[in-house]
């Protein structure tokens, strides 16, 4: 018999707390009969591979030739679409509880001593009031982190104070006013980009 079934038998027999005196007597067998199968010098007949099979709670292939190999990364299932609509709960949730934070905190008051600490160190009283435009942008992203989907929050960021922000700063600190306020423009392409592409996955859904 091949030396590698003789050490898988033994293996098994091992592995479930026999000697070989038990196995003999549960197979009806002699010791004799079990050594040599151990010792590759015999071969047990088909019901004894049977029988084996079935005491060790393992299937017949895998006493003739050896546990089959799992693949080291085997391919993942395709979640289901209960499993992704909780995953897009899991993440609303989260969203939603990043945005409830940011409105409850107290960001004006941050904002103001900054303000403060410029206008006193530095003199920069102006334009320094422009950080105070910082308020309003930080509460319309905390209430749109709150929107209940991606598309709405998206359309609620505050994508034209921050624009006005950046439009104020290097006009007053570079006189960029021209031909800056091109970055207007950017308003307009955000919210048709938005909507071209949520039409378009609404369309491929």
């Amino acid at each position: 018999m091949n030396i590698e079934i003789a050490d898988r038998l033994v293996k098994l027999r091992k592995e479930h707390n026999l000697s070989q005196e038990a196995l003999a007597s549960k197979l009806g067998l002699s010791r004799q009969a079990v050594s040599k199968w151990e010792r590759a010098e015999a071969s047990p007949d088909t019901d004894n591979l049977v029988a084996l099979a079935e005491l060790y709670g393992v299937p017949l292939d895998e006493i003739l030739n050896g546990p089959k190999e799992q693949e080291e990364n085997p391919p993942k299932a395709e979640p289901t679409s209960k499993e992704i609509k909780e995953m897009k709960l899991a993440d609303m949730s989260k969203r939603q509880k990043a945005g409830r934070k940011m409105v409850k905190f107290p960001f004006p008051i941050l904002i103001a001593a900054v303000y403060l600490l410029l206008g006193f160190i530095n003199g920069n009283w102006h334009p320094g009031w422009i950080i105070l435009l910082f308020i309003p942008i930080y509460y319309c992203v905390g209430g749109a982190l709150c929107c209940r989907t991606k598309k709405a929050m998206l359309l609620t960021m505050p994508i034209h104070l921050v624009l006005v922000a950046v439009y104020l700063l290097f006009g007053f600190t570079k006189g960029m006013w021209h031909p800056q306020w091109l970055i207007f423009l950017i308003i307009p392409l955000y919210y048709w980009i938005i909507s071209v592409f949520y039409k378009d996955k609404k369309n491929n859904s």
